[in-house]
């Protein structure tokens, strides 16, 4: 992917599409909760793409981000280098320089790797004791279709599957709630939809342009998810939503 191509998937999709700003305003909400407002942190944000991200983590501290293009990173530098330190890592083959981060995030990044418990057990050994990680990843195998073969996911996650690798990476988790719950249905019953038609168009991503009044109505109803993260966890959803923490050393 050149340049230009990221460009455009960064203005077309991650600037606009009712996904990307619905994820951010719950992201966004979820770490005002656990970190309240401070500049004190250290947080790293593995596999940060074209840099849609970054802004929403750098209001809670110093941020790096990390990358194994080349390409996206230099297009992040153009767009967010005011937020963020951004270094080429192909993560988990690599790890960035220094650690002891405050916060280790990974959004949508784990089905996208071929061994996502050696990425977890890697991304536990970046954080201070006492330290949180954050990650989003798909929900459901039956919610498989071609957005996720055009993606390159590798698979998507039961929440049980997705408890049982962070635990076995040492860390402890303390929230772990599926999201995208309001727009489930419609998103089931488009997926069967298009599965039923890949043989017949190859499938297409579900990153598609919306119309602007439509896509709006979608971002708030999405994004309004994040006042009942704020209490409870939620029963279903899409996506997974996991935090987790590293334990201080015994004194």
């Amino acid at each position: 992917m050149d340049l230009s191509m990221y460009r455009d998937f960064a203005e077309v999709h991650e600037d606009r599409h009712w996904w990307f700003v619905g994820r951010r305003r719950i992201v966004r909400s979820l770490l005002m909760s656990l970190l309240g407002p401070g500049r004190d942190r250290t947080l790293l944000e593995i596999g940060c793409g074209t840099g849609g991200m970054l802004p929403v983590l750098s209001e809670f501290g110093r941020v790096t981000g990390v990358d194994p293009s080349e390409d996206a990173i230099r297009y992040s530098r153009q767009r967010h280098g005011r937020h963020a330190e951004l270094l080429r890592v192909d993560f988990p083959g690599e790890l960035p320089p220094g650690g002891g981060y405050d916060v280790v995030a990974l959004f949508d990044v784990l089905e996208h790797l071929d061994d996502d418990a050696l990425a977890l057990r890697r991304a536990a050994s970046l954080l201070s004791p006492g330290g949180l990680l954050v990650a989003t990843v798909p929900a459901h195998r039956f919610l498989w279709s071609p957005h996720d073969i055009i993606n390159h996911h590798r698979r998507r996650y039961a929440r049980r599957e997705l408890r049982a690798r962070i635990r076995e990476s040492g860390l402890v988790v303390s929230r772990l709630s599926y999201f995208n719950m309001f727009l489930f249905p419609a998103v089931l019953m488009a997926r069967l939809v298009r599965r039923s038609a890949a043989g017949v168009d190859g499938g297409r991503s579900d990153f598609k342009t919306t119309p602007g009044l439509v896509n709006s109505a979608l971002a708030r109803l999405f994004g309004a998810e994040r006042f009942l993260l704020r209490r409870l966890d939620l029963p279903f959803g899409v996506s997974l939503l996991a935090v987790a923490r590293k334990q201080a050393a015994p004194r």
